[in-house]
């Protein structure tokens, strides 16, 4: 069953991208066949209508698209962004503005992402997110970092770079940030801070 949950949700996954690429296409064909019979310019089409139908189509362009599935470990993930382009030189990527992510954890804990750029790659199963990257866990703890990597198939966030967080125990700078299942004990997940951990302690009077 598990199996099968993980196939239909790339499934979804990837007629969610085709699926509104092949309507553009129609879409297309349509104002095409329409432009002698509409009113407005000599399309037959608004100038604005026209600039955003044609930026849509030359860019492959999607708006608020939206990812969500679960992880082999049961880690229920959305993701989602105002738009999304096709890379086309990445087949299966799309580079995507000002992207939002949730990761609903098995154990009940809960995390949400944000960030102004990203991808998303349903062939590696990873979705990026770059640009002031936020984020805010059930647990207390508020990350920012330059870029977190999230992948798909488990669950798995990384900053491979500098982090500076708060959370319960004070303020925390460190060189790298993962949040992974314990190997140790199953369904219980680790927030690790790691490489020149600093931790200002903040007494609450």
């Amino acid at each position: 069953m598990q199996a099968h949950d993980n196939a239909y949700s790339r499934f979804i996954a990837a007629a969610k991208i085709v699926l509104p690429l092949a309507a553009l296409g129609l879409l297309s064909t349509i104002f095409m066949i329409s432009r002698d019979h509409g009113k407005g310019g000599e399309d037959g089409l608004p100038p604005y209508a026209k600039v955003e139908i044609e930026g849509i189509l030359r860019d492959q362009r999607l708006g608020a698209p939206n990812y969500a599935g679960v992880t082999r470990d049961g880690t229920a993930i959305s993701v989602r962004a105002d738009t999304a382009r096709a890379d086309p030189d990445s087949p299966g990527r799309s580079e995507a503005s000002n992207m939002q992510a949730r990761l609903d954890l098995p154990d009940g804990s809960s995390a949400e992402i944000e960030a102004r750029t990203g991808s998303v790659d349903t062939a590696d199963q990873v979705a990026v997110l770059e640009g002031d990257a936020r984020i805010s866990t059930s647990t207390g703890y508020r990350i920012e970092t330059d870029r977190l990597r999230s992948a798909f198939a488990d669950t798995d966030v990384e900053a491979d770079g500098p982090v500076n967080a708060d959370g319960p125990p004070g303020r925390i700078e460190a060189g790298r940030m993962t949040l992974r299942a314990d190997p140790d004990h199953e369904g219980r997940y680790l927030l690790v801070f790691k490489d020149g951990v600093r931790l200002v302690y903040e007494p609450e009077n």
